[in-house]
């Protein structure tokens, strides 16, 4: 009898053994492999703009008052992509306004700029806008969206309205002039 037990113990130990060693296998002869994916990315900083409606008509003729509405406005359209971490602006540089014979001007400064922004995009700074900001020969920001930790990404849409100061104007009859927009990013 103790032969028998020894025996069905010896049979019963190795079943365990084989069944160990068989499932041991199917993870010894997998197999693997791995490759390697090549990632190319062009993200340039962009910045472009389109003048539409960007004739400014200023009519002071019945005006008696300091200011004066100009009738028509700019409308400035475009999209921007900067890096992370920098301001982007959109700008204006005024330039004087003079009569055919250069003997009369109007000054920049004499040009005040109000700028409304209906731009789209999740991925901005906060925006400032100009609010009857006088104009000048260097760069004056209509729109500036702030600095964003993931850069700004806007599709701009911005309006430019214009008065002038009638109290500087010499009676003439000026001729056409072009003031300057420019889109900053980096």
């Amino acid at each position: 009898m103790l032969q028998r037990s020894l025996t069905a113990l010896t049979g019963s130990a190795l079943a365990v053994v084989v069944a160990c060693v068989f499932a041991a296998i199917p993870s010894a002869v997998s197999a693997g492999s791995t490759g390697v994916v090549s990632l190319t990315i062009t993200a340039p900083v962009l910045a472009t703009i389109t003048v539409s409606s960007g004739t400014v008509t200023c009519n002071v003729t019945s005006a008696v008052s300091l200011t004066a509405p100009c009738t028509t406005s700019a409308a400035i359209s475009g999209s921007v992509r900067s890096s992370f971490n920098t301001i982007t602006k959109l700008t204006i540089t005024g330039a004087a306004v003079n009569n055919s014979t250069s003997t009369n001007s109007i000054p920049p400064s004499a040009f005040e700029m109000t700028c409304s922004d209906a731009s789209s995009g999740a991925v901005h700074g906060a925006l400032t806008v100009a609010n009857a900001t006088p104009l000048s020969t260097t760069a004056v920001s209509c729109a500036s969206w702030s600095s964003n930790a993931a850069g700004n990404v806007v599709n701009i849409s911005d309006s430019l309205a214009f008065t002038i100061n009638s109290f500087v104007v010499p009676a003439d009859t000026y001729t056409a002039t072009n003031w300057t927009v420019t889109l900053t990013a980096s």
